[in-house]
């Protein structure tokens, strides 16, 4: 298990670099640069000599590739830099965000995981029901409906028309502020969650060992719960693992639709602010948190299943 997991730590290397290449090569071609935040408002503009030396100050007038391997070599020594925009170190910036990000990226996959496959094993074992029609309608609608668009419904509805909890905010402490953000990127995750739940129940619960646990005089939730599901539940964590990236996307736009101070919406004014360290500094996490999760995946595989091996 350790040789496995060092060996997808190695491999997760030239993923870090694609990542950073492309967010790099992307900030390069958008119009404009760092100097941005120090334009006048009034007038429009800044002084020349000015601008020269602020690029000069920070490297952007060095070629494009002589920028990146700096970056990568200070991202090695633990140096993310420092923020255009703020002249705050950009590692200290991001980890100020990091739990409200995590709070609402794991309220939302509670809220998914548990609705998502409570749907899934339900339609599953009542196939061809109303209940499982319906389920599988509504999920399809969860899965073809913008983040964006479900967030503002459920503020307008929830949070203003009729004020049951905050349109929008942050209060430490206080679950009311995160109940509309989560439940907006829960439900956008719980519809394929659901399905694919649903899926490989279907496909194990008319085994041979289902069978038997029937014969034997199982009763029909052990036969559910734990013969079916376990064996079914190998597709569903890979799913988990993929909708981790999914998370860390719908955050950007759930966080800014709820002003959320978390990273999401730290890396959108970064990108507004032309400010390359910051917006480096919360690709850097995202790709961490993602390769990270995707490994914890792989080892629960062989928990669920014992006789997976890793070679």
């Amino acid at each position: 298990m350790l040789r496995y997991a060092l060996r997808r730590l190695v491999l997760a290397i030239p993923i870090f670099l694609g990542i950073t290449l492309i967010t790099f090569v992307l900030m390069y071609l958008v119009p404009g640069d760092a100097t941005v935040i120090f334009i006048d408002p009034q007038i429009g503009m800044m002084d020349p000599a000015a601008a020269a030396a602020i690029r000069k100050k920070w490297g952007l007038d060095d070629p494009l590739h002589v920028q990146y391997v700096r970056f990568v070599w200070n991202v090695v020594r633990g140096d993310l830099g420092i923020s255009y925009r703020t002249n705050q170190d950009v590692t200290r910036a991001v980890l100020e965000r990091i739990p409200a990000t995590a709070t609402l990226a794991f309220a939302a996959m509670a809220i998914a995981t548990v609705m998502g496959v409570s749907a899934g094993v339900f339609s599953a074992a009542r196939r061809g029901s109303l209940f499982d029609t319906a389920s599988m309608v509504v999920a399809l609608f969860g899965i073809s409906m913008p983040v964006f668009w479900l967030g503002l419904m459920l503020m307008w509805f929830i949070g203003v028309k009729w004020p049951v909890l905050p349109p929008s905010g942050y209060g430490q402490g206080q679950l009311a502020y995160l109940v509309l953000p989560s439940l907006t990127l829960g439900l956008a995750l719980t519809g394929g969650i659901a399905r694919m739940t649903r899926s490989a129940m279907l496909d194990v619960i008319h085994r041979d060992y289902v069978r038997t646990a029937r014969a034997k005089g199982a009763d029909e939730r052990a036969v559910i719960g734990h013969h079916a599901l376990r064996n079914a539940l190998i597709p569903v964590v890979t799913l988990l693992g993929i909708e981790t990236g999914t998370v860390m996307a719908g955050a950007v736009i759930t966080e800014t639709v709820f002003s959320w101070p978390g990273i999401g919406r730290l890396l959108v004014d970064s990108i507004n602010q032309r400010d390359l360290p910051l917006v480096l500094g919360c690709v850097v996490l995202f790709a961490v948190i993602f390769i990270a999760v995707n490994l914890v995946v792989d080892v629960v595989y062989g928990l669920l299943d014992p006789r997976i091996r890793y070679a």
